[in-house]
């Protein structure tokens, strides 16, 4: 893909710049939000060599892309309206049907996590070559090296609330560097996980602000509404100075007194929910496996993040994300089987090329690619997944960290015993070996 070239055709195919309400990426995929979609002509983005799809949902206009996204995004980004708080508010989104509340707020949570998936990948990757250096007698956990990185691997979950409310000012269009300001205010000793305080003589709730991000969640609509109204009533002679002085004082005591006990109380809930969806062992995550391909299909896959986020910020690790890795290494099987199988020259490409792309990063080229396209692989792979899942699901593998579940990435799931990453392991080639003779066994129509 020529990124100059293709950056410039995708925002003209949308609808211009003017017709981009907000805008950013994950690992695989552009994340747009459209003033009016009847504007985007989704014939000639799919046309545009490098696309792979389209999937409007969530109130988001996803173009997938593959692992090249973020240099694609880059190059978008002088074309596109800026997201900060100075950008115009539009608040018409779509000339037609407006989005329902439910998807509204589903792509507001997941447009505030996704953002922060590479920080959470890096931290997990870092505490995963951490734990295999200790393991391996390579590195002391008394030693200097071991202390700073681990300092580093920890950051990205301690301080996990202050990114998402940056992700979350942007969005909401107000200004992330006073939302910022005030989560960091919230998570810093003086604060999160104190007892015994008091903000204008009224009691405050003991809450562990650090890795809890349900209290950014909901602090930040609450501000972005009052900054309109600071904006609107405020003059413009003092308006750059008690702008940011109001906020932070009405929202840093308005967080402590009431949206951190409830967001704490929702966290919570999230977790035993998580708890709860898994507790059925091998069932549940048959269930759940097999639904992953579909989700990622529809890009539905990003709603589960923030409570698998929570649920590792909460638990100290998750059940639920290894579903993807069930999923993942099916897809990954299947479209291997393709390749192998496939006489036609441009399946058995696109089957090899995919299979190991799934394999070693992520699974959406194997899924639009191959599977979808010939219908029968993508059964196969369910199918794979929910066999794997049962497996998960007895032997209870759990992920320490996020990242997408790949063959490289298997280190996430070390951080309790050194069993539950072999068994991780396992788990991996079982779903490689029965996506593939799954597919291999049930066949394709190439035509």
């Amino acid at each position: 893909m020529n990124f100059k070239e293709t950056a410039p055709k995708i925002v003209s195919c949308v609808g211009g710049a003017e017709n981009i309400q907000t805008h950013t990426h994950c690992m695989t995929r552009l994340r747009l939000v459209l003033v009016d979609k009847s504007k985007a002509d989704t014939a000639a983005v799919k046309a545009i060599p490098g696309v792979q799809g389209v999937v409007d949902q969530g109130g988001q206009y996803q173009i997938i892309i593959g692992p090249s996204v973020e240099q694609l995004y880059n190059e978008m980004l002088p074309l596109m309206p800026a997201t900060g708080a100075k950008a115009p508010v539009k608040e018409n989104l779509d000339s037609g049907e407006k989005p329902s509340i439910w998807s509204q707020v589903f792509g507001y949570i997941s447009g505030c996590i996704t953002p922060t998936l590479p920080v959470l990948i890096g931290s997990g990757l870092i505490s995963a070559v951490l734990a295999l250096c200790t393991s391996f007698g390579i590195m002391s956990k008394e030693g200097s090296t071991y202390v700073l990185l681990n300092a580093l691997a920890n950051a990205a979950y301690s301080y996990l609330p202050v990114l998402v409310a940056i992700a979350a000012a942007r969005r909401l269009k107000t200004n992330e560097y006073v939302a910022a300001f005030i989560m960091f205010a919230l998570c810093s000793g003086a604060v999160s996980g104190v007892a015994d305080l008091t903000i204008y003589g009224l009691p405050v709730t003991t809450v562990k602000y650090t890795s809890n991000i349900v209290p950014a969640l909901l602090m930040v609509p609450v501000m972005a509404q009052l900054d309109k109204l600071v904006l609107k009533f405020s003059p413009d002679a003092i308006k750059s100075v008690i702008r940011p002085f109001l906020l932070a004082m009405v929202m840093f005591p308005l967080t402590l007194l009431i949206l951190g006990p409830i967001g704490t109380i929702i966290g919570n809930a999230l977790a035993n929910f998580c708890v709860w969806l898994t507790s059925f062992g091998g069932l549940s995550m048959a269930v759940l496996s097999a639904l992953h391909p579909l989700l990622v299909m529809v890009g539905m896959h990003t709603v589960i993040t923030p409570l698998i986020v929570n649920e590792i910020t909460t638990v100290g690790s998750s059940l639920l994300f290894s579903k993807a890795l069930a999923a993942n290494l099916a897809i990954a099987g299947s479209a291997l089987a393709v390749g192998v199988k496939a006489k036609k020259a441009e399946n058995k490409q696109a089957g090899l090329s995919t299979g190991i792309t799934a394999l070693l990063s992520v699974t959406e080229p194997a899924l639009y690619g191959c599977l979808i396209r010939l219908k029968k692989p993508l059964i196969s792979a369910i199918i794979a997944s929910a066999l794997t899942g049962i497996f998960i699901g007895i032997f209870d593998v759990r992920a320490y960290a996020t990242a997408s579940c790949s063959f490289l990435t298997l280190p996430i799931f070390m951080g309790g015993t050194m069993t539950n990453f072999y068994l991780a392991c396992a788990a991996a080639v079982i779903a490689t070996v029965l996506g593939f003779v799954i597919t291999w066994i049930i066949g394709f129509n190439e035509d």
